[in-house]
């Protein structure tokens, strides 16, 4: 009887501890989750600020961050952002990240059979495997159709490159999608490239 007693007495001891070390958690993380929100609120209203200046600089130090979420509202608020500098500092960073770009052609409408067979022939499209990119200077190389060492660039908010079948111009217009006009084997298509 006496050990049922002191089993009870034991386990009632720790639940109470237990809850007691819960709601001590629960306390810190709430503590922790307030003033990350408020940071993160901070140097969210430094991309708001009337000072180009604050503004190109929060955005450069949240695209350098460690902390992912900061790195990933930068993107967000620079890409959508109205000031072309942070949507062109912010392209520029994204780069770091992609390996793969995939241009989607649209085939004009009425066209002749010459452009469907280049546009069949191409897929719709091409695919730029970029092998290398200088941040600082908006230069790559990429691999396409199984030839590397072509050459692009981004500057400002234009993407270049200059393949072997191919080549393009694209800028980064409102609906934050890169459109323009690439040519395959001297035929020119509309085209688009989604980075988000």
């Amino acid at each position: 009887m006496n050990n049922k007693k002191t089993l009870l007495v034991g386990s009632i001891l720790l639940a109470m501890t237990t809850l007691t070390v819960t709601q001590a958690m629960a306390e810190t993380m709430a503590e922790t989750i307030k003033k990350r929100a408020g940071a993160i609120a901070e140097v969210k209203g430094f991309l708001n600020d009337s000072d180009p200046n604050i503004r190109v600089a929060a955005l450069d130090s949240m695209l350098k961050s460690d902390d992912t979420a900061m790195r990933e509202m930068a993107y967000s608020m620079g890409l959508n952002s109205a000031d072309d500098t942070l949507r062109s500092i912010t392209l520029r960073n994204k780069f770091n990240n992609l390996k793969v770009l995939n241009i989607k052609f649209k085939l004009p409408e009425g066209a002749n059979e010459k452009v469907q067979s280049k546009f069949a022939e191409f897929g719709g499209g091409v695919v730029l495997n970029i092998e290398k990119y200088d941040e600082k200077n908006g230069q790559f190389k990429f691999k396409s159709n199984g030839y590397g060492g072509r050459d692009g660039n981004i500057s400002g908010l234009m993407l270049q490159f200059e393949g072997k079948y191919c080549n393009g111009n694209l800028i980064f217009n409102e609906e934050s999608i890169y459109s323009g006009e690439v040519t395959c084997k001297d035929i020119s298509f509309p085209a688009t490239l989604n980075i988000i």
